[in-house]
Protein backbone atom coordinates (compact mmCIF):
# COMPACT_ATOMS: atom_id res chain seq x y z
CA UNK A 1 0.00 0.00 0.00
CA UNK A 2 1.54 3.77 -0.78
CA UNK A 3 0.82 6.10 1.29
CA UNK A 4 0.90 10.18 -0.20
CA UNK A 5 0.97 12.84 1.71
CA UNK A 6 1.52 16.52 1.10
CA UNK A 7 5.03 18.25 1.93
CA UNK A 8 5.85 21.59 2.34
CA UNK A 9 8.41 22.51 -0.05
CA UNK A 10 10.22 26.06 0.73
CA UNK A 11 12.01 27.10 -1.72
CA UNK A 12 13.27 30.76 0.27
CA UNK A 13 16.99 29.64 0.91
CA UNK A 14 17.36 32.62 3.12
CA UNK A 15 14.41 32.14 5.08
CA UNK A 16 15.01 28.17 5.83
CA UNK A 17 19.29 29.20 6.14
CA UNK A 18 19.95 32.34 7.58
CA UNK A 19 23.07 31.84 7.56
CA UNK A 20 24.91 33.76 5.11
CA UNK A 21 26.87 31.09 2.53
CA UNK A 22 30.26 32.62 0.92
CA UNK A 23 30.85 32.61 -2.72
CA UNK A 24 33.68 30.72 -4.12
CA UNK A 25 36.11 33.01 -3.63
CA UNK A 26 35.17 33.26 -0.25
CA UNK A 27 35.27 29.89 0.52
CA UNK A 28 38.67 29.54 -1.23
CA UNK A 29 39.89 32.39 0.29
CA UNK A 30 39.07 30.54 3.84
CA UNK A 31 40.37 27.25 3.19
CA UNK A 32 43.39 29.01 2.28
CA UNK A 33 43.53 31.00 5.55
CA UNK A 34 42.69 27.86 7.63
CA UNK A 35 45.58 25.79 6.10
CA UNK A 36 43.51 23.53 3.60
CA UNK A 37 46.30 22.01 1.07
CA UNK A 38 44.69 19.45 -0.79
CA UNK A 39 43.24 22.49 -2.60
CA UNK A 40 46.55 23.75 -3.46
CA UNK A 41 49.50 23.03 -5.30
CA UNK A 42 53.15 22.89 -3.44
CA UNK A 43 55.91 25.17 -4.98
CA UNK A 44 57.93 21.79 -5.55
CA UNK A 45 54.77 20.92 -7.95
CA UNK A 46 54.71 24.33 -9.37
CA UNK A 47 57.86 24.15 -10.11
CA UNK A 48 57.96 20.92 -11.77
CA UNK A 49 54.91 22.16 -14.20
CA UNK A 50 56.73 24.97 -15.44
CA UNK A 51 59.95 23.10 -15.56
CA UNK A 52 57.93 20.49 -18.13
CA UNK A 53 55.44 23.28 -19.93
CA UNK A 54 58.24 25.90 -20.18
CA UNK A 55 60.37 24.39 -23.27
CA UNK A 56 57.62 23.63 -24.69
CA UNK A 57 55.54 27.14 -24.89
CA UNK A 58 58.72 28.26 -26.15
CA UNK A 59 59.17 25.81 -29.04
CA UNK A 60 55.38 27.19 -29.78
CA UNK A 61 56.19 30.89 -29.44
CA UNK A 62 59.27 30.13 -31.15
CA UNK A 63 58.13 28.21 -34.34
CA UNK A 64 54.77 30.10 -34.40
CA UNK A 65 52.74 27.27 -34.04
CA UNK A 66 49.04 27.76 -34.16
CA UNK A 67 46.29 25.97 -32.35
CA UNK A 68 44.59 23.44 -34.62
CA UNK A 69 40.81 25.08 -34.49
CA UNK A 70 37.31 23.16 -34.67
CA UNK A 71 33.99 23.56 -34.87
CA UNK A 72 32.26 23.86 -31.64
CA UNK A 73 30.33 20.65 -30.45
CA UNK A 74 32.73 18.41 -32.60
CA UNK A 75 34.57 15.54 -30.77
CA UNK A 76 37.88 18.08 -31.16
CA UNK A 77 40.75 18.34 -33.84
CA UNK A 78 41.08 16.42 -36.88
CA UNK A 79 44.72 16.34 -35.98
CA UNK A 80 44.31 14.91 -32.13
CA UNK A 81 42.41 11.73 -34.26
CA UNK A 82 45.93 11.15 -36.34
CA UNK A 83 47.92 11.79 -32.90
CA UNK A 84 45.87 8.83 -31.35
CA UNK A 85 45.99 6.50 -34.07
CA UNK A 86 49.90 6.75 -34.30
CA UNK A 87 49.79 5.47 -30.42
CA UNK A 88 46.62 3.00 -31.39
CA UNK A 89 44.12 5.02 -29.53
CA UNK A 90 40.84 6.27 -30.30
CA UNK A 91 40.44 9.97 -29.51
CA UNK A 92 37.85 10.21 -27.27
CA UNK A 93 37.15 6.88 -26.46
CA UNK A 94 35.23 6.22 -23.59
CA UNK A 95 35.87 2.52 -23.92
CA UNK A 96 32.07 1.44 -24.36
CA UNK A 97 31.70 2.29 -27.94
CA UNK A 98 32.82 -0.46 -30.77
Amino acid sequence: MCLMRALIQNFEFLLRYPTEIPDAYERLLLDAIEGERRLFIRSDELDAAWALFTPLLKEIENKKIAPELYPYGSRGPVGAHYLAARHNVRWGDLGNED
